[in-house]
């Protein structure tokens, strides 16, 4: 019941399908995903009455529009809908797949009807959005995020603009093809929501994988990004002839090759929005110490972190703790003998505390001058402070922390955030089919490998390391699981890194990793809830 696309012209024949195509993309030496083939035939019988739902496989060794798939070792699932790709989905998640198929089924039943209309994604429309420049970047912003669009990926472009990149003197930290969700491209392009069609953009950028990447200037110029549109409406309501994509020279802008933010704060966001792990090491780029004290972590949590965020600043690590008593007088040691310190250390130990490590440029004193003056009285005085925002009227204790020097920071960071060494083990199954990409993700994610082997482990061992499980319907499986083949066994350092691995692992259960931490290993390259990738220790 699957067509077979194994030429660039079959590829060709299939755009010209009615209806919708799921569209299973392999590589050669795999083959075609038998895990979603029972999936695939309940599918096709649920939505037979409407006969308007078809299947093919697609070899992307053999089809040159597929290219940007000969990389991917995971299964790759298009959705063609009258020759268009909609959406994308990576990995065998049925869920997902199901998703994305009823809701394709559920809009072209509405249209046949004729109770919507199709959203066409018009030529005019992608030029409108794909059409800036940015100009070099300030000393200051060393670093921004540059969106490389679905048509340009699939075109096979994607090498040449980031040559024309670098030619135009800038350097390209880090790249990766992606298919972004609705969210991140409404908030990556959220200063141009109010454009016209902008729901048909937002449906184009999500009608394939996009490219991105984080550029740098190192040295210092005039501006920092700056949006330009370079193709404007005529008042005969059609576009003007879009313009070629020119030899870029150092005095020239960078024109028609990616989206970027055009501000300090917008680029700072998305950097951490894009690329969570990726390390600042600029000259501008600083670590400091934040505390949101108990109080305000209660009542007002998420409204601070929007706020931190908003800011400019990566959250580079963080732990909520509970602080005893000799923690908070070691920490606040020379405010022990100050009239405030009994407050102080009242708030500090009524309930949980996160603390932040926050990366920017200056970061230091970045988050200080937003703190304001450390007594509330003064604080008030001036009301755009956070100390004032944040304060509250019955608790005489600001509710925020900040580092007062670099130095400073470096000790309260080592302080909650030490150097830690922590277990971490590549499952049989993971090693034998993602070990480098696992292996990829751990040295992105900071972590220094003080050790590594491969090991088969015995059953005595595998019992030894789920010990607590022992006794449950599953450990005999799980067992089975740890003993198949040979596991990566790796002792991992980095400032808490108990917890930091933790968090690059994601939840035990790979259903659950997808929907909440997409990006984490578990989410990628986990088979199921036992045959999930990675073990790591749990404190």
């Amino acid at each position: 019941f699957q067509t077979v696309i194994a030429t660039q012209d079959q590829w060709d024949e299939m755009l010209q399908i009615k209806g919708i195509v799921v569209i299973d993309v392999y590589r050669a030496w795999c083959g075609p995903c038998k895990a979603v083939m029972n999936l695939f035939r309940k599918l096709r019988i649920d939505f037979s009455d409407d006969n308007m739902l078809h299947f093919a496989v697609a070899e992307a060794d053999s089809v040159e529009t597929l290219k940007p798939f000969r990389r991917s070792c995971e299964p790759v699932f298009l959705f063609c809908v009258h020759g268009k790709i909609l959406a994308m989905v990576k990995g065998v998640n049925a869920p997902l797949i199901t998703k994305t198929v009823t809701e394709l089924v559920q809009e072209e039943r509405e249209i046949a009807a004729g109770e919507k209309e199709r959203a066409e994604v018009l030529i005019n429309q992608i030029l409108m959005h794909k059409s800036h420049y940015f100009s070099p970047f300030s000393e200051v912003l060393t670093y921004s995020v540059g969106i490389i669009k679905p048509d340009d990926v699939l075109a096979g472009r994607v090498e040449e603009i980031k040559k024309k990149i670098r030619d135009a003197g800038f350097d390209i930290k880090a790249a990766e093809e992606r298919m972004l969700t609705e969210e991140q491209i409404r908030v990556f392009y959220a200063r141009n929501k109010d454009e016209p069609d902008f729901d048909a953009f937002v449906k184009f950028m999500m009608s394939g994988p996009c490219h991105v990447l984080i550029i740098s200037k190192l040295e210092a110029t005039d501006a920092i990004p700056q949006w330009k549109e370079l193709h404007k409406t005529s008042e005969s309501g059609e576009p003007e002839e879009p313009a070629k994509v020119p030899a870029v020279t150092e005095t020239e802008s960078l024109v028609n090759l990616c989206d970027v933010q055009d501000s300090v704060e917008d680029a700072s966001r998305q950097l951490a929005f894009f690329f969570p792990n990726f390390h600042i090491n600029a000259e501008h780029a600083e670590r400091t110490l934040a505390i949101i004290r108990p109080t305000l972590l209660k009542e007002r949590r998420d409204s601070i972190m929007q706020r931190i965020k908003d800011d400019g600043f990566q959250i580079a690590m963080q732990k909520e703790i509970i602080l005893s008593e000799e923690q908070v007088r070691t920490f606040y040691s020379e405010h022990v003998n100050q009239d405030y310190f009994p407050a102080l250390l009242e708030q500090m130990t009524s309930g949980p505390t996160l603390v932040l490590a926050l990366t920017r440029e200056n970061a230091v004193s970045h988050w200080r001058n937003l703190l304001g003056p450390k007594t509330l009285e003064k604080a008030k005085e001036n009301p755009e402070s956070l100390r004032a925002q944040y304060a509250f009227e019955n608790i005489p204790i600001n509710q925020l922390h900040g580092s007062s020097t670099l130095s400073d920071a470096q000790k309260e960071l080592e302080f909650f955030f030490p150097e830690e060494q922590t277990l971490a083990l590549i499952k049989p199954e993971a090693a034998k089919t993602h070990k480098d990409e696992i292996m990829n993700k751990v040295k992105e994610a900071g972590f220094n490998i003080s050790k590594i082997k491969e090991q088969a482990l015995t059953r005595e061992m595998a019992a030894q390391i789920y010990k607590d499980h022992q006794g449950k319907p599953f450990f005999e499986e799980l067992v089975n699981c740890m003993t198949e083949g040979p596991s990566v066994i790796m002792v991992l350092s980095k400032e808490n890194a108990v917890e930091e691995w933790r968090n690059l692992m994601g939840p035990a259960d790979p259903e659950e990793a997808k929907k909440t931490c997409p990006e984490s290993i578990r989410a990628q390259f986990a088979h199921d809830i036992l045959s999930n990738a990675v073990h790591g220790s749990s404190n």
